[in-house]
């Protein structure tokens, strides 16, 4: 089936029953202007990429129960949810680090939250060791590493699909185990020691 000649009614109407090529034409044909629109509000490429891949991943985990009246729409107002998303952990994210940071200048704390950092290192040290070789390589390469997903696929040898769903799927696995300590570890990230 020839998926770029078909209305975006007909790929909703082929992805709310499960057609993968449908899924591929709507990605295809939405990631750019998506991605065009992201980067007006984020100016991250990495932001960007993180949030499409979420856009697209809850498109298709939602797709049979999801009421999709216009695609277009449905995807730019998933796109603007997801940013303002985005935005609010970054100020909780803030908000945290500026509560530990007060806390940081008691001096009977400071070990306390190197334990509590040792802990998270730990954690995700065993989840990600827990993810499937290829899986840790990618995640290592783009967020270690700080790799583009284009570079890891030349370095792979994959396709960048491939790559985006490796760096989905890690992300997601580090979420779920690691959800209890996302301000702690925004904190880490935001701050410099």
């Amino acid at each position: 089936m020839e998926y770029q000649l078909l209305t975006d009614d007909l790929l909703t109407k082929l992805l709310q029953v499960g057609d993968e090529g449908a899924f591929r034409e709507i990605y295809k044909r939405y990631w750019k202007p998506l991605a065009k629109t992201a980067m007006s509000k984020l100016r991250s490429e990495a932001d960007v990429e993180e949030i499409l891949q979420e856009v697209f991943m809850r498109l298709w985990e939602k797709r049979a129960t999801s009421k999709i009246d216009s695609l277009k729409a449905y995807l730019f107002a998933a796109l603007k949810y997801q940013i303002i998303d985005h935005y609010k952990a970054q100020l909780l994210a803030e908000r945290y680090a500026n509560q530990v940071l007060a806390k940081q200048t008691e001096p009977d704390n400071a070990p306390d939250i190197e334990v509590h950092f040792q802990q998270i290192i730990q954690i995700f040290e065993n989840v990600l060791q827990q993810l499937p070789e290829k899986t840790r390589s990618v995640f290592s390469l783009s967020r270690l590493e700080n790799k583009t997903v284009r570079e890891i696929s030349d370095l792979l040898q994959i396709p960048e699909r491939t790559v985006e769903y490796h760096i989905t799927q890690s992300l997601k696995t580090l979420r779920l185990h690691l959800k209890d300590y996302l301000p702690t570890l925004w904190f880490f990230f935001l701050v410099d020691f």
